[in-house]
């Protein structure tokens, strides 16, 4: 009677062997990292007074994100310093200042207890209708972190243009200074925020230095 090996063996090779299999397609199929360009990079924003008229400027945005081999982003994150923050619309050096001391001030983001925003990107999934993407993610601002999502549009290989805009809710943040529809003019700000993304995120080469660092 011919002697047949022991099936539990059988399965514990074809483990190792489907275990290295799986090593090597990871290995040969690494995600591409990319480094945000901060001198290409910024976050527009505009705020309204009870009239609708209000004030614009930028933010500067810091950050990484990686890409699948099909070329999909998978991961990502943004930080935003409050110290970047800038004003496009008054007419004076002066009062460009002031306007910008006062939304660093605890009235508005308190820069001296949360010196920078944060945006986790937890899914990317495509629109082919629209020919866009939606991005989902972590928005965390005045200690608080809550979900958003916004389409973006999303062009290029080795460097990558990644531009969408919605609107926020301040108040769901806690920032409720000025919030009161009943207070008088020029002691309102309404509740919603335009927020325009415009990233210029570069492909990092060295990326197995990237992943051990």
């Amino acid at each position: 009677m011919k002697n047949f090996p022991d099936t539990s063996c059988l399965l514990v090779l074809c483990t190792i062997c489907l275990m290295t299999a799986c090593r090597k397609e990871i290995k040969e199929n690494p995600p591409l990292y990319y480094t945000v360009d901060e001198s290409a990079s910024v976050v527009e924003w505009k705020g309204y007074l009870k009239d609708s008229t209000g004030n614009n400027g930028t933010i500067g945005v810091k950050g990484s994100l990686s890409v699948d081999e099909s070329g999909q982003v998978k991961q990502g994150e943004f930080y935003l310093p409050l110290a970047s923050l800038e004003n496009l619309n008054l007419p004076a050096p002066e009062l460009k200042q002031q306007l910008i001391h006062h939304l660093q001030s605890a009235d508005f983001f308190n820069m001296a207890l949360y010196p920078e925003m944060h945006f986790l990107i937890t899914e990317i999934s495509p629109d082919t209708e629209k020919e866009t993407y939606r991005a989902k993610g972590d928005l965390t601002f005045l200690g608080k972190t809550l979900p958003v999502v916004f389409p973006v549009k999303i062009t290029g290989t080795d460097t990558l243009l990644i531009e969408g805009d919605t609107t926020i809710d301040r108040t769901l943040w806690g920032m409720t200074y000025a919030s009161d529809e009943n207070a008088t003019d020029g002691m309102y700000v309404k509740s919603g925020m335009d927020v325009q993304l415009k990233v210029k995120a570069v492909k990092v080469e060295n990326t197995a230095e990237t992943t051990n660092q």
